[in-house]
């Protein structure tokens, strides 16, 4: 029997730990990605060209954007442990695919990344 009122609580809660799964994920890999990279320094871009810090932004996107591939698999593949209560089909949450919150969390915590593209985009802009 379906119950509304249920079925929009399993959501929520449904979406709740989709949200931490993915928060986690992308902030640890975030995290490891910065310490292997190392601190950021301007000056280490300032001999390069354009082209090659566009080539560096390209492939340092092409790695998250691996790392997501990687993360959104996994995450698709823990069970809901409420799935089928009331009608509740967790492949049906939109949320799965996690796009919103792992990108925020990436963009957010990755400071040499950030500071890359910042880089990039001053130099384009004629402001350094």
């Amino acid at each position: 029997m379906k119950n509304p009122t249920a079925i929009f609580s399993l959501k929520m809660f449904d979406i709740l730990l989709l949200t931490a799964y993915y928060f986690i994920i992308a902030f640890f890999a975030a995290t490891t990605i910065d310490k292997f990279l190392g601190k950021y320094e301007d000056r280490n871009d300032e001999n390069k060209s354009t082209a090659r810090l566009f080539l560096e932004a390209i492939l340092h996107t092409f790695l998250l954007l691996v790392v997501f591939y990687i993360a959104r698999n996994v995450v698709e593949r823990i069970p809901f442990p409420l799935d089928g209560y009331y009608g509740f089909d967790h492949s049906r949450v939109k949320e799965r695919g996690g796009d919103v919150v792992f990108v925020f969390i990436i963009f957010f915590y990755q400071d040499y990344y950030s500071k890359k593209l910042q880089t990039l985009y001053k130099r384009l802009m004629g402001t350094t």
